[in-house]
């Protein structure tokens, strides 16, 4: 037992003389999951359909050791979504272009240490969103790989995708059932100090 707690230990905190602050900004592109219903009586359906739209995800973080890093991110997407209802032989459609702000906290595991060049990782925690003037709490998981270029500098690729309640389909007659999956391709740099 004693050999398990000084493993952990050392993998959670080894190297923390060696700790290190980083930054991060990357861009890239956003797409909302979409969702349908539909009900007999009376005869009636709808859906959503979200358009791909532009994403920003700006971070601050803290390298504990070579595994694990804590990250605190603000991110923004904008998305434009087009919204049909059908009632019988009624027929109603709208569009709205859609902002999403949102702010996490996730945990980092790297799978090579920081003397590495290329370091793959995979995040995740809980997140708070803003969206349609509502607020929402979710969870954001992420994969990606920091490519370190020299003096502190590095290039960051990141698939993230963030999870919440989703009021376009509960606001959808006959409402829809289904959560909210945001989908993030992102690209940009990351400096260690």
């Amino acid at each position: 037992m004693r050999f398990l707690i000084s493993l952990l230990a050392s993998f959670l905190f080894g190297g923390s003389a060696l700790a290190q602050v980083f930054v991060t900004g990357q861009g890239g592109a956003a797409a909302l999951s979409n969702a349908a219903a539909a009900t007999g009586s009376p005869p009636s359906a709808s859906n959503y359909d979200s358009k791909v739209g532009n994403s920003f995800n700006a971070a601050v973080g803290y390298h504990y050791s070579d595994w694990v890093s804590f990250e605190a991110g603000y991110i923004w997407n904008r998305n434009r979504i087009i919204s049909s209802e059908v009632t019988g032989s009624n027929f109603r459609q709208f569009n709205q272009n859609l902002s999403q702000h949102a702010v996490s906290g996730e945990f980092m595991v790297y799978f090579r240490p920081r003397s590495s060049h290329i370091r793959p990782y995979l995040s995740a925690g809980p997140a708070w969103i803003r969206l349609s003037n509502e607020d929402k709490v979710g969870f954001r998981t992420a994969v990606g790989i920091d490519l370190m270029i020299g003096s502190g500098w590095g290039i960051r690729y990141s698939f993230a995708e963030m999870m919440s309640a989703n009021p376009f389909a509960a606001g959808l007659r006959p409402p829809a059932q289904a959560k909210l999956m945001n989908f993030q391709n992102l690209f940009g740099f990351v400096k260690v100090f």
